[in-house]
């Protein structure tokens, strides 16, 4: 499904946006600062997020950062310096409220990790539905060597995926993570990616690509599953809701119909199940 090159909306100052095909990238754009998350560039990633996510066109999204060496450094401690306890836990908040809402995002969100991604760059890759890591890609939680903490919720969310020990000593240590151990760690569900920044990119883009060809639908009822927190049982009567709304909609219906038929499902003819229409269509042009 990859199409032409083209943008959303005007690039703001700190992110780039581009879209190819069903596919939005979203690049952070402060290199001569690491891709640093100050206050600016987290409030246009949230947007920017948000856009993409609103845009029944966009499949997917894309997260990497400019330049060669980073992804992301991690908080601006320029914006920490000097802080009252209740203006750092304001701080704080903010940017865990803009990574849950990336983590709540209805579509897949992909992080293209092209370098160094560090502290609360470290978070934000957290934070994505998975990442694709370049074979030069470090990772880390270093905080407690500066007396800090992880506070864009690393604390929560890398014991989810490693467990609490794998956890504790990345957190403890400050130890650096290399792609080799990320992905044995099972950070990443794909070996590391050899090259440049912009053949992470490249990577990331055609995974993009494979969920952008599945039903849409099905897709974000797959996130809403896995995303549910809570005990098993709760979780097994959301995952039967969803699927059965999911069997009883028209992408199911088109989906059987072409296994079928032995031919490639046509989902974006279709009204999906939650009644979006499609995205090349007015109301006015919906099959009544």
């Amino acid at each position: 499904m990859t199409g032409a090159r083209t943008s959303l909306r005007p690039a703001p100052d700190f992110v780039a946006v581009e879209r190819r095909g069903a596919v939005a990238v979203l690049m952070l754009d402060r290199a001569h600062a690491h891709n640093a998350l100050n206050r600016q560039l987290l409030d246009e990633l949230d947007a920017a997020v948000a856009a993409a996510a609103a845009d029944p066109a966009v499949r997917c999204v894309v997260i990497t950062g400019a330049g060669e060496k980073a992804f992301s450094a991690g908080a601006d401690l320029d914006e920490l310096r000097d802080l009252t306890v209740a203006q750092a836990t304001e701080v704080l908040a903010r940017g865990q409220a803009v990574l849950r809402r990336i983590a709540a995002a209805p579509v897949p969100v992909i992080a293209a990790v092209n370098g160094h991604a560090l502290g609360g760059g470290f978070e934000l890759v957290l934070s994505c539905t998975f990442p694709v890591l370049s074979a030069r890609a470090t990772l880390a939680l270093p905080e407690t060597g500066l007396g800090l903490m992880p506070g864009y919720g690393g604390t929560q969310r890398l014991p989810r995926l490693v467990g609490r020990s794998a956890a504790a000593h990345l957190m403890l240590t400050g130890t650096r993570m290399d792609a080799d151990r990320a992905h044995q760690l099972g950070l990443t569900p794909l070996p590391p990616v050899p090259g440049t920044a912009a053949d992470v990119v490249s990577a990331a883009v055609e995974v993009a690509d494979t969920i952008a060809a599945r039903g849409p639908a099905a897709v974000r009822a797959v996130l809403t599953a896995i995303g549910a927190d809570g005990p098993l049982e709760a979780g097994l009567t959301l995952e039967a809701a969803l699927a059965g709304a999911v069997t009883g909609g028209t992408e199911a219906a088109e989906g059987i119909a072409a296994f079928r038929a032995r031919r490639p499902p046509r989902f974006a003819d279709l009204a999906d199940a939650t009644g979006t229409t499609h995205p090349h269509r007015t109301p006015a042009e919906e099959p009544r």
